[in-house]
C-alpha cells in the first residue's frame, strides 16, 4: 500500500492526520469534499481500522452497519459546526443536537476516583474501550474544539485546490494556508513555479 510521511509517521495514503485534532482527522475520512467528496468509511471494517490506527479502540473492535451510519451522522455534523465556524455563520442546531447524542452517552460512564496501592486516582475515561467509546472521545474532542472561542478562530480548509481538508493552524502567525506542505503546500508552489516560467 502507498504511503506519505505525514507528521513524522507513516500512514496509509488513504488515512490522512494532519488535522491537529482527533474530530477533525475524523471529518477528513471525507476527501475531497469539493468535488462532491470521496467516502473512506465504506464498510465497518473501515471504521473499525480508522479507530485503530487513530489508537482510540484496539484493532479488533466490533463495528456493524448501524454504528457505521451513526459514526458518519457523527463526522457530517461535526464538519457542519466546523464549516459554520470557520465561514463566521450561526452554529447549526441540528449539529448541536447530534453531538449532544454522544456526549450525552459519556453519562453511562461517569468519571470516578478509584484508589489504587492507597493512592487515588482520578479516571475520566470509564468507558470500556470499544466503537461508541471512540465516538464519544471524537464528540468531546469537537465539543471542546467547536465551543472554545481562541481554538474556533484557528479552523481552517485547505487552499490546495480541491482538496478541502479541514485542520487547525497551530503556527504562531495563524497563516498556514494548506492541509499539509508536504502534499498541497509543494503542489501550489509547484503550480506557482510553472506559471511563471510559462511568462
Amino acid at each position: 500500500m502507498a504511503v506519505e510521511q505525514v507528521q513524522d509517521r507513516q500512514v496509509p495514503e488513504r488515512w490522512v492526520w494532519y488535522g491537529g485534532r482527533l474530530s477533525v482527522d475524523f471529518v477528513n475520512t471525507r476527501r475531497d469534499r469539493f468535488k462532491g467528496g470521496r467516502e473512506l468509511l465504506t464498510g465497518p471494517g473501515d471504521l473499525a481500522e480508522w479507530f485503530a490506527e487513530a489508537g482510540v479502540a484496539p484493532a479488533d473492535v466490533a463495528v456493524d452497519e448501524a454504528l457505521l451510519l451513526e459514526a458518519r451522522e457523527l463526522r457530517e455534523a461535526v464538519d457542519a459546526g466546523y464549516r459554520a465556524s470557520v465561514a463566521g455563520e450561526p452554529f447549526p442546531e441540528a449539529a448541536a443536537r447530534t453531538i449532544n447524542v454522544w456526549l450525552a452517552r459519556l453519562g453511562e460512564h461517569p468519571s470516578r476516583l478509584d484508589v489504587q496501592d492507597g493512592t487515588a486516582v482520578f479516571r475520566t475515561d470509564t468507558a470500556p474501550p470499544d466503537a461508541r467509546r471512540a465516538l464519544c472521545r471524537i464528540a468531546v474532542d469537537a465539543a471542546t474544539l467547536l465551543g472554545d472561542g481562541e481554538t474556533r478562530t484557528r479552523l481552517r480548509i485547505c487552499d490546495g485546490h480541491n482538496c478541502s481538508g479541514r485542520f487547525v493552524d497551530q503556527s504562531v502567525g495563524k497563516r498556514r494556508r494548506w492541509c499539509s506542505m508536504a502534499i498541497c503546500g509543494n503542489r501550489a508552489k509547484a503550480a506557482q513555479h510553472r506559471r511563471a516560467r510559462a511568462h
